[in-house]
């Protein structure tokens, strides 16, 4: 039997990608910018098109409400996004992109999608596939168990 974890596995992973995009030149250049709001932004700019509120960043990268609050927070205090109050609910408030946030990803997206493409280099789409469907089941496992 493999004597690896899955858990391992996954960090040494995680860790490698960070280490890449935080030496990306655009992200070298912008102290503002560290992985988590990379990734942020990103959900942000692929769901543009809808109303993202607070629990959808909590529910898209499995933080606690406190940690995207603090993180959120953040991001807005510099310029990335603002929170828009919701004409249905004052209380709710939906998260948009800044036009400095725009400029920021026209800087990242071609260093962003030369990372992804070494990252998936020498995988078929049905490997890739089954990998989503492994995370997603892993995801599944793990709710069971927190």
């Amino acid at each position: 039997m493999d004597k690896r974890h899955v858990g391992g596995a996954v960090r040494t992973l995680t860790h490698r990608i960070n280490r890449a995009i935080d030496n990306i030149p655009a992200v070298k250049e912008n102290e503002r910018l560290t992985g988590i709001r990379i990734w942020i932004l990103n959900f942000l700019f692929r769901n543009e098109s809808a109303d993202v509120f607070q629990r959808d960043v909590e529910a898209e990268f499995g933080v606690s409400r406190a940690t995207a609050t603090v993180l959120l927070q953040s991001m807005e205090q510099d310029g990335l996004i603002r929170r828009v109050p919701v004409a249905r609910d004052a209380r709710l408030k939906k998260i948009e992109l800044t036009e400095y946030a725009r400029e920021v990803r026209r800087r990242l997206q071609a260093q962003l999608e030369r990372a992804e493409k070494q990252l998936v280099k020498g995988f078929s789409q049905e490997e890739l596939a089954a990998f989503f469907d492994y995370v997603d089941r892993f995801l599944r496992n793990m709710e069971e168990f927190v």
